[in-house]
Formats: C-alpha cells, sequence, structure tokens
C-alpha cells in the first residue's frame, strides 16, 4: 500500500446492448479488470481494489442482472457479458486492460480475451474454467450443479455459510463470512439455474489453440466446484500458462485469504505488463 492518497475515477452506467451496466474505478498505471462471479458484485472486490489501486488502474464492474446493472432484456450470461466487457472499457478510453475473472466472471475473461486478443494483457481465471471443458470437467460441473439443485439456498443455511465460500471462514471470521452473503444478496438477482445451464453451453474449448495471452490459473486448495485437479487439467490445455494453489480456501480465496491471492496476481501482473 502507499501513504499518498488514491484517485478515484469515473463511475457510472455504461449503455449496451439495452442494459445499463454499471462500473467502479481507482488508482493509475496499467489497467486492472475484475470480473465477479455468480455470488458476488463490484463491492465483493473490496479487497483487492484497496490493495491494487496503489499501483494499477482498477475497475470493477456488475454483470447484468447483478449488483446494479440491470436486466430488463433476456440477454444474460456470458455472451453478453463479453460485450459489456468492451463495452465499458470503450467507455473509458482503455485499449489494453489484464482481465481478471472469478468463478462465472471467468466466461466473460476468457471470452473477451479470445474475441479481443490484442486488448488483453493479460488473462486471469480464478476458481474458474471459464468454457474450457474436457469430459471430466464437464461431468464433474454438471454434479456439482445437481448437488447445488437439490440443496438449501445461500439465504437458507447458516449465519456465515455460503457455498462459494469455505466453511473455516465462518470459524475464524464469522462477520466476514456473513458479509460475503450479504454482498452477493443485494442488487437484483439471476436464477442461477438459468446461469447455470449458460455456462455450462457456452464451451471454448475448441477455441484455445488461438489463444496466445500469458494465463494464470488461480484456485482453492479445497475448492469444491473447481478443484485444483480440474483446474490443472484446463492449464494443461492453454498454451502460456501457469497455475497456483492458494492453501486452505474454498471457491473464493480472493475473499477468504486476499493477502495470499493479492500476492499471486500482482506477482503475475508485474510479469505480464
Amino acid at each position: 500500500m502507499t501513504d499518498r492518497p488514491i484517485a478515484a475515477g469515473p463511475r457510472g452506467f455504461v449503455d449496451s446492448g439495452g442494459e445499463q451496466i454499471y462500473f467502479e474505478s481507482y488508482g493509475s498505471g496499467e489497467t486492472v479488470l475484475l470480473s465477479h462471479g455468480m455470488g458476488g458484485n463490484h463491492v465483493v472486490w473490496y479487497q483487492q481494489v484497496a490493495e491494487l489501486a496503489s499501483n494499477f488502474r482498477v475497475v470493477t464492474w456488475d454483470q447484468r442482472g447483478f449488483g446494479r446493472s440491470t436486466r430488463r432484456t433476456d440477454e444474460v450470461g456470458p455472451g453478453p457479458a463479453v460485450d459489456d466487457l468492451a463495452r465499458i472499457l470503450d467507455h473509458l478510453e482503455i485499449d489494453q486492460a489484464h482481465i481478471v475473472g472469478q468463478s462465472m466472471g471467468g466466461w466473460a475473461a476468457l471470452g473477451f480475451a479470445l474475441e479481443h486478443p490484442e486488448r488483453a494483457t493479460s488473462l486471469v481465471l480464478a476458481d474458474t474454467i471459464g468454457g474450457i471443458y474436457t469430459p471430466s470437467i464437464r461431468q464433474s460441473f454438471i454434479d456439482y450443479g445437481q448437488l447445488m439443485a437439490s440443496g438449501p439456498r445461500p439465504d437458507e443455511m447458516p449465519l456465515g455459510q455460503h457455498p462459494a465460500v469455505g466453511p473455516q471462514l465462518a470459524v475464524e471470521d464469522l462477520a466476514k463470512s456473513f458479509l460475503y452473503g450479504q454482498i452477493g444478496g443485494s442488487g437484483p438477482q439471476v436464477d442461477p439455474a438459468t446461469i447455470f445451464s449458460l455456462l455450462l453451453a457456452t464451451d471454448h474449448t475448441d477455441r484455445l489453440e488461438a489463444l496466445r495471452t500469458q494465463t494464470l490459473f488461480i484456485v482453492g486448495e479445497n475448492d469444491p466446484i473447481f478443484s485444483p485437479t480440474l483446474i490443472a487439467e484446463a492449464t494443461s490445455l492453454v498454451a502460456n500458462s501457469e497455475i497456483v494453489v492458494i492453501p486452505d480456501t474454498g471457491h473464493s480465496p480472493y475473499f477468504e485469504s486476499p493477502e495470499l491471492w493479492n500476492d499471486a496476481l500482482s506477482e503475475f501482473l508485474q510479469r505480464s505488463g
């Protein structure tokens, strides 16, 4: 961190495909754009913005139907998210950015890097396959989706528990674990089953040979959705890629163990600029 004040940049809404997409920006330098997962919105990155904005220009945003972004149309999910992401960068007059995607956000991040390779300085896929499928990855994702569909909704779980956060966080810091659920529960919501079906249908595997962007996969050691084994399988299909495992964390190590996650990300960004 730095002792000097970090400047707040533009924030607000951008028109994209009939929707109003909310974004915020802080700091200066090379741009790092953070795309949240299904359990979050732009607020969930508070531990990354505070750390990264002393060295980078950090942009966060809400996908359609999350946070402050609208869902007036039926067009939601990873396809429109790629266009929305590009529209935000255009609005901010940013030619290139480090693109980071967490879980659901990984589909938007990888899709953007494939559609706009010249604009992705680097790519970070955090606890996500981002649309990379092998038979075992696809089956594991389907199995998890069925498990979640038959279980309690996040708002029905005990205080501080959430499927996207490792159970140890509720033991170590119940208030922080509770905060995760509160952040994800604010604003309009998209039916998780709808998003899940769109993620399954969005397969980037056949396009990976064209991907030349330096790529980092980050995954929690105990991620119940995308285990390190599955992420390593996805990593093996991406040229110029590497993997970092964050110990003692679940599906959201950026939230659960931000110091280790931020260090891994910062080290990668410094090598990829």
